[in-house]
């Protein structure tokens, strides 16, 4: 028999005692933890809001019609200019038209920047990395927009290109071939997203013959540009009357002042103005008047899931009920404390992507709700989210809820402004939406304003279960009859 030697056996005996208090030790813990650790299971409180405030803005109006709004924001060596051109459509409302303005507009506002004067596509993007900046172009849906952001040393020479790019865009025909191969292969791909199937369809129908009805152009309405189309929509459409240009960041107004004026006070108006577009160029559902609500269905054979929107009309973005209704959606919708979220999706478990939304534009907006479902469950999620919209035009939002949802959306503000291009591209959106230069000041007190009967008020108003658009993108096969439960289905493309 081999016997241990002391030294070992010491050592065993030290391992031992180790464990055993070890042990007993993480007992103990443990039942301390239970005592005084219930902390853990409550929120933490929120402090109260800092003050805001805003870098100090000017606004100058240039001969040609061109605002010019300066924001001396000294706290990064950084500049940011964007520019925003209104274009509404001038179309007469036929979907085909509406279509390939869009499409029009999108090819004007990404290709202004891929060639300007005697520089080429690759020249621009060569010059813009060398003075350390960044430069970008697109549209939406009530205005196109260039932004430029670029160390503060060289401001003026950024200037007179984006001048040069904004005032002198050559279109070159290599570029316009390229975005088409590359915007109809995008779209083809876009085409089979149930997803954007689903937007596209309520937008349509929700809009009826107003230009918001057009979510992205077709293939067809793009591979039939050409560069002499989209010259002659830049020449008609991008002109300095009621364009805007924000400055922000670290400049010397005395030098940025009078070299912002050189360069964009030779932007020229066309001789003759596009024709503008009424506020409601008949913006109204497909299920406006109805007294129930109707399904539009988009077949999507075999496919295991289907992606749902439902809703409406609701208000344009300087409308006096939008506050309350981004309360409203806050609560419904927005955020995993959200009743859509904490309903469907954690205690139903119908879908894993869950949400409402407010969408409000210049001149209209909408509400919905939207979701992702097994096929199988699509109908009782639907019906779970109606009863959502009812229950939050049936009682009032209890008070601690009501301030967490202000609080998420008052967050979110703030965040949007951390930054200098946030700064930027918030008080563009306020001069091209007339909503009042007061506006991002005055934001946060207006979302703590708003009470609970005002939710409840503007839940009643817009999320009307009684004559509701629903459209669900899904295998028809195993959907219609059941979605038929809910009202009168019919089948679009």
């Amino acid at each position: 028999m081999n016997r241990l030697k002391p030294r070992a056996i010491l050592i065993l005996i030290g391992v031992a005692c180790v464990s055993a208090s070890a042990v007993f030790g993480l007992t103990q813990r443990g039942t301390r933890t239970k005592q005084t650790e219930t902390w853990r299971k409550l929120p933490p409180q929120s402090e109260a809001p800092r003050p805001f405030k805003l870098p100090v803005s000017r606004e100058i109006k240039l001969d040609n019609g061109l605002t010019l709004v300066l924001i001396e924001d000294h706290r990064a060596p950084v500049v940011t200019i964007t520019v925003g051109i209104p274009v509404e459509s001038s179309s007469s409302g036929n979907i085909s038209d509406l279509t390939n303005e869009m499409a029009l507009t999108e090819a004007t506002a990404e290709l202004i920047t891929e060639g300007a004067g005697s520089r080429g596509s690759e020249d621009v993007a060569r010059e813009v990395e060398t003075l350390g900046g960044r430069l970008s172009s697109s549209a939406n849906d009530d205005y196109a927009w260039l932004a430029v952001s670029v160390v503060a040393a060289n401001t003026e020479r950024m200037m007179d290109l984006l001048g040069e790019v904004l005032l002198h865009p050559t279109y070159p025909e290599s570029e316009v071939a390229l975005y088409k191969r590359n915007r109809i292969q995008k779209l083809v791909v876009q085409r089979q997203d149930p997803s954007f199937l689903a937007g596209e369809q309520f937008d349509r129908i929700v809009y009826g013959s107003h230009p918001y009805a057009i979510s992205a152009p077709t293939p067809a309405s793009v591979e039939a540009l050409d560069r002499e189309k989209i010259v002659r929509f830049y020449d008609s459409r991008f002109t300095p009357s009621s364009s805007v240009t924000v400055i922000a960041g670290n400049f010397d107004p005395s030098r940025i002042e009078p070299k912002a004026r050189a360069v964009l006070g030779e932007w020229k108006a066309p001789s003759k103005p596009p024709a503008d577009v009424p506020a409601s160029n008949n913006a109204g559902s497909a299920n406006a008047g109805s007294s129930a609500a109707r399904v539009f269905l988009v077949d999507r054979q075999g496919s295991a899931q289907a992606d749902f929107r439902i809703g409406g009309l609701a208000v344009r973005r300087a409308h006096p009920d939008y506050f309350p209704l981004l309360v409203a959606n806050a609560v419904l919708g927005a955020g995993t404390n959200s009743r859509l979220f904490l309903n469907i999706r954690e205690r139903q478990g119908y879908a894993y992507d869950v949400y409402s939304s407010v969408d409000a534009l210049k001149k209209a907006g909408t509400f919905l709700g939207a979701a992702e479902s097994r096929t199988e469950v699509t109908v009782a999620a639907i019906k779970a989210m109606l009863a959502e919209f009812d229950r939050l035009g049936a009682e009032k939002v209890p008070a601690q809820e009501l301030q967490n949802a202000k609080n998420y959306l008052n967050g979110l503000f703030s965040l949007s402004l951390s930054t200098q291009g946030g700064v930027a591209e918030r008080t563009l959106q306020t001069y091209m939406f007339e909503l009042g230069r007061d506006y991002l000041e005055r934001y946060r007190s207006r979302i703590e304003a708003v009470t609970a009967d005002q939710v409840e008020q503007v839940a009643r108003k817009y999320l009307r279960t009684d004559r509701v658009t629903i459209v669900v993108v899904g295998d028809a096969a195993k959907l219609k009859k059941e979605l038929a439960s809910l009202g009168p289905v019919s089948e679009v493309s």
